[in-house]
């Protein structure tokens, strides 16, 4: 090896140890963030409720070994000041080691119907005002199943049978109604747990233990029997479908199969097929009609137009049940289309929707949509099924929303909405659905147990190009206009867990706290990047650009990230830009450079094992003041390599506007 090589792999390697350095420093451990959580929180209490809490109009019941948070009592006490038609409340808890160290927090969603059908998710502790618990205990052997510890405390004796007594105080305080309010969430540890019973607080399968009427699944045909709704057995499956004849076969003889003694009825939606696929699709529904169930085709020349489609073909609709799927959909499991009506069928039920995998494998495409305050994500996408067991493996969770892909609403459910908003043309518009269920009262569920496969966006193609991402951040936009109460809120995804990011994985938000807003107030001038090279080794995405914050990663394919200093660069682009021209980067180029501190981005080490030290590679930029001439400047990041000088750069397909 030459002199010049070991020199360079010598500072190489104290490249790296600096890297690991401030690596140790960006990450964060769940101690540290409890101690300042604490602080916080006792605050918060201390304001609402000034000293000692008064715990004499609830009851507190524990059911596993372990302790209370010094604040538990008082932030009960205040959530129930706070919330006057709370009835039942539980709050998120850990464990800890042997050490006395708390680990493993577990941080809970608001009220999940379907969650706690599958696991018994509110854990080791509940509360219930005094008077709400002397109802809910009459006629109860309450000797054989709470012991009483103190003045208004109890510890479980008979663990199963206590579950089946809290499953009976959930219906009792309404929980299986639709617009419920009378269960409350605590979205703080209250509970260190010894560990020994959390294993069956959590355990997927509780059909052993539950004892409710309204809230359990029922079969579709308990649900509508003697409803003298001759419709009532009759799924309306609406498929909008164009020039794809051999998809749309695969899609309805699953359909078939998976409908095995349903009543279906089936009405497929063409925006212009051309005349050739037009007779093989009229061929394929006379087939099917002749030998199934019924078909209508709907021929409607337009441009693509999602929204408009599924809402032509539900006012064509007869059944009471109403299964959007996209043309691109495999329904994989027999039975699923019955599953889904029944839990449809329910009276707090909203839109139901289906795991989703990629074709010919078990990488999840859509388990439950996410809302984030950069928008909808679609949470444990790309990830092996079974290597994300733990969040997927119960039959049924919760989600603020869930994709039109595969999406069963009752019709007169759908009509209450206000059907597909037809300003969201393309993106949006089922979470925009499933939106306005939940704020009508209904909760949206996606369920686990069964899955279909998707080939994504083969119908329309994707939203990668500049002109598409445009078109769906508009389509955001009005997505928010609609809806700005939920502006970054999703009641079923802790405000504990990772926000920031389209981090597609769930993880706790502690493991970021070392970063922070990168905030620029000096005057940018343009520099001239005349020693830098385009290059497609540097990978950059920005994945939000909101009130002036820009928010992603770049990674230096192929290389040391660790050597790398980065930049982000801003170039002003004129009115008639054209990307595909390549006119904005040729040679020296003029642009305003932001040079960047690294931001911990736990997804990119996971989801690049191949690449180098890309851990670091984060960015989250705030522009403050009048930094930059007005303008519309394309986003993009430059690197320079800390030994040998080589400069590279690459350009996004974001945009940010300055007024």
């Amino acid at each position: 090896m030459g002199v010049k090589s070991l020199v360079k792999q010598a500072l190489s390697q104290k490249e790296n140890i600096k890297y690991r350095s401030l690596l140790a420093g960006r990450k964060g451990s769940y101690s540290q963030w409890l101690e300042r959580q604490k602080l916080l929180w006792q605050e918060e209490n201390e304001r609402i409720l000034p000293g000692r809490a008064d715990d004499s109009g609830f009851v507190f019941i524990c059911a596993s070994e372990g302790v209370l948070t010094v604040y538990a009592r008082k932030s009960i006490a205040c959530f129930f000041i706070q919330h006057p038609e709370v009835q039942l409340l539980y709050g998120d808890e850990d464990l800890i080691d042997a050490k006395g160290v708390p680990r493993d927090p577990y941080f809970k969603p608001d009220w999940s119907p379907d969650l706690l059908d599958g696991c018994f998710y509110f854990g080791s502790i509940v509360a219930m005002r005094k008077d709400f618990f002397e109802k809910a205990a009459e006629g109860l052997d309450a000797g054989t199943l709470l012991q009483t510890v103190k003045r208004n405390d109890y510890m479980v004796t008979d663990f199963k049978s206590y579950i089946q007594w809290v499953y009976r105080c959930v219906e009792l305080a309404g929980g299986y109604r639709k617009g419920s309010c009378g269960i409350g969430h605590v979205s703080q540890i209250l509970f260190h747990g010894s560990g020994a019973m959390q294993e069956l607080f959590y355990r997927h399968d509780m059909a052993g233990l539950q004892n409710k009427s309204e809230g359990s699944v029922p079969e579709l045909r308990q649900e509508v029997e003697g409803c003298g709704d001759p419709a009532g057995f009759l799924v309306t499956v609406v498929v909008p479908s164009r020039d794809h004849p051999e998809l749309l076969a695969k899609c309805l003889q699953a359909v078939r199969d998976a409908g095995e003694g349903l009543r279906l009825e089936v009405i497929v939606v063409d925006n212009g097929s051309t005349a050739d696929n037009k007779e093989k699709t009229e061929e394929l529904v006379g087939t099917l009609a002749e030998e199934y169930f019924q078909v209508t085709y709907l021929y409607r020349p337009m441009e693509f137009h999602f929204s408009r489609m599924c809402n032509l073909g539900a006012e064509a609709a007869r059944g009471r049940f109403l299964l959007f799927l996209n043309d691109d959909v495999e329904l994989a499991v027999k039975g699923c289309v019955e599953r889904m009506a029944a839990l449809a069928a329910r009276p707090y039920t909203g839109a139901v929707g289906m795991k989703l995998y990629y074709p010919q494998s078990e990488k999840i495409q859509h388990a439950g949509i996410t809302n984030l305050p950069m928008g909808p994500v679609h949470k444990l996408q790309f990830h092996e099924n079974g290597k994300v067991s733990r969040y997927v493996s119960h039959s049924g969770m919760n989600y603020l929303a869930v994709t039109a892909a595969c999406l069963m609403v009752e019709r007169e459910k759908f009509r209450e909405a206000g059907e597909f908003a037809e300003e969201l043309r393309v993106a949006f518009n089922d979470v925009d659905l499933c939106f306005r269920l939940y704020e009508a009262g209904y909760h949206n569920v996606c369920i686990h147990d069964c899955h279909a496969y998707h080939h994504e966006s083969l119908s329309r193609g994707g939203d990668e190009s500049v002109d598409g991402l445009e078109r769906l951040l508009e389509e955001r936009d009005r997505l928010y206009g609609n809806h700005p109460g939920l502006v970054g809120k999703d009641p079923y995804y802790s405000v504990h867990l990772n926000r920031e990011g389209l981090d597609t994985m769930i993880r706790p938000a502690y493991e970021t706290m070392g970063n922070c807003v990168q905030e620029y107030a000096r005057f940018l001038a343009e520099k001239t990047l005349y020693d830098y090279r385009r290059d497609e080794c540097v990978m950059v995405r920005v994945e939000a650009v909101q009130s002036g914050e820009i928010y992603g990663w770049s990674v230096v394919l192929g290389d040391n990230n660790a050597c790398y200093e980065k930049s982000l660069i801003l170039k002003r682009v004129r009115e008639n830009f054209l990307p595909e021209a390549d006119e904005w980067f040729r040679g020296p180029s003029d642009v305003m450079v932001i040079p960047l501190k690294e931001q911990y981005r736990p997804d990119l080490e996971e989801n690049m094992p191949d690449q180098v030290n890309v851990a670091l590679s984060g960015f989250h930029v705030r522009l403050k003041g009048n930094l930059l001439p007005p303008g519309r400047y394309r986003i993009g990041a430059a690197a320079r390599h800390r030994i040998t000088g080589a400069g590279l750069a690459n350009w996004s397909n974001r945009f940010i506007l300055i007024q």
